[in-house]
């Protein structure tokens, strides 16, 4: 009987046993889910975390002394019993807000091959903001024998540590289609029987504060139609956010709060389009998950959307920055039942074909076979 290969996963970002949902999460957990599928033995070496939202010398100082206490835990283990110790180590999502301070140090040590998965560098701040985060981040991407890369942003950036890009590898975004919870049998979740509309998003400044604003306008401009709104989603911006969408009155518009990840499939299967503007999104996992349920999206070609839309196959894309042309894209469904339809199931189709986890799993199975 063979042995597995053994890797250590670690995400600095967002644990994937974190309790809170986000896209951070659930592709940590996918990473895990791929690897495995690729024969590999696959252990959460680590909850500790690196990130933080904004610079802050005190947060950074506490993290470092966080990950320096745990480093000084496993290489303990690791030295008292060598069988302990991997045959790869594996980081997703290490960048400058979340270097990883706890893999790279442990893996020249122990001399144990360093991957990385969508590493990156963020757009927000100055230079100065993240320097010391960027500069470790740069560091493990130089010493990974494979990076793997999602977004074209990503592949740009890596071109400037690593001219030859030698060492990168594309992936897409991807789903496990297969382990999806079954179709929900749910009733409709309003009294009427308007078509609903689903959207989801954290409830926080910035870019997901802009997409509620987005949304908020794009439906003000219809609100002579027939629709009903669920928002799912949870923040500090839930009272401002909840006020955009007074116009349409509180029996159109239900807000759930923070949902589970089964239960998103749910609200899916009741709902008839999903309407998420998507700015800032850097992929967007939540759409590849609507297009696999058969539930037309509309967002904005921005971002990381285009990764995982294909406009006119599962959903409509309207153009950056376009609310009017949104809010067309919105009408123009809601008034067309055959056109969501086709919609639904060419989403599906599009998603099983092109973003489906046994597509990498082969490319993890190959990638990493060659460097054990």
């Amino acid at each position: 009987m063979t042995t597995k290969r053994k890797i250590a996963f670690y995400a600095p970002l967002k644990s994937p046993d974190h309790p809170i949902p986000s896209g951070d999460r659930e592709i940590a957990r996918l990473m895990m889910q791929a690897l495995k599928m690729a024969g590999y033995s696959v252990d959460l070496v680590s909850d500790v975390i690196s990130y933080q939202k904004r610079p802050s010398n005190e947060l950074y100082d506490a993290r470092k002394a966080d990950i320096a206490a745990e480093e000084a835990r496993i290489r303990k283990l690791w030295e008292h019993n060598w069988s302990l110790v991997p045959d790869l180590w594996f980081t997703y999502h290490p960048y400058c807000k979340s270097p990883d301070w706890l893999g790279l140090p442990l893996a020249k040590s122990f001399g144990v091959p360093y991957v990385t998965a969508e590493a990156c560098r963020t757009g927000q701040g100055s230079d100065q903001d993240w320097l010391k985060g960027r500069a470790a981040a740069q560091e493990a991407i130089r010493f990974a024998k494979i990076n793997f890369v999602l977004k074209d942003s990503d592949w740009k950036y890596l071109t400037t540590l690593m001219p030859n890009m030698e060492t990168a590898i594309r992936i897409k975004p991807f789903l496990n289609v297969a382990g999806l919870p079954p179709v929900s049998t749910e009733t409709r979740l309003f009294d009427n029987h308007a078509p609903v509309l689903l959207a989801a998003g954290m409830m926080r400044p910035g870019a997901k504060m802009e997409s509620y604003n987005v949304l908020a306008k794009a439906l003000e401009g219809i609100k002579h139609k027939d629709w009903n709104l669920v928002v799912a989603g949870e923040g500090p911006e839930r009272a401002h956010i909840e006020a955009l969408f007074d116009f349409a009155g509180s029996e159109r518009v239900r807000f759930v709060g923070s949902v589970e990840h089964e239960q998103m499939f749910a609200l899916m299967d009741a709902s008839d389009l999903f309407v998420w503007p998507g700015i800032g999104e850097a992929i967007g996992l939540v759409y590849l998950e609507a297009q696999a349920r058969g539930l037309p999206v509309i967002a904005l070609n921005t971002a990381g959307v285009p990764l995982v839309i294909s406009d006119g196959v599962g959903g409509v894309l309207a153009s950056k920055d376009n609310t009017a042309e949104f809010s067309a894209a919105i009408e123009l469904l809601l008034d067309d039942p055959d056109r969501r339809a086709q919609l639904g199931h060419g989403g599906r189709q599009y998603v099983s074909d092109n973003h489906d986890v046994s597509t990498v799993a082969e490319i993890f199975k190959s990638a990493i076979g060659q460097i054990l």
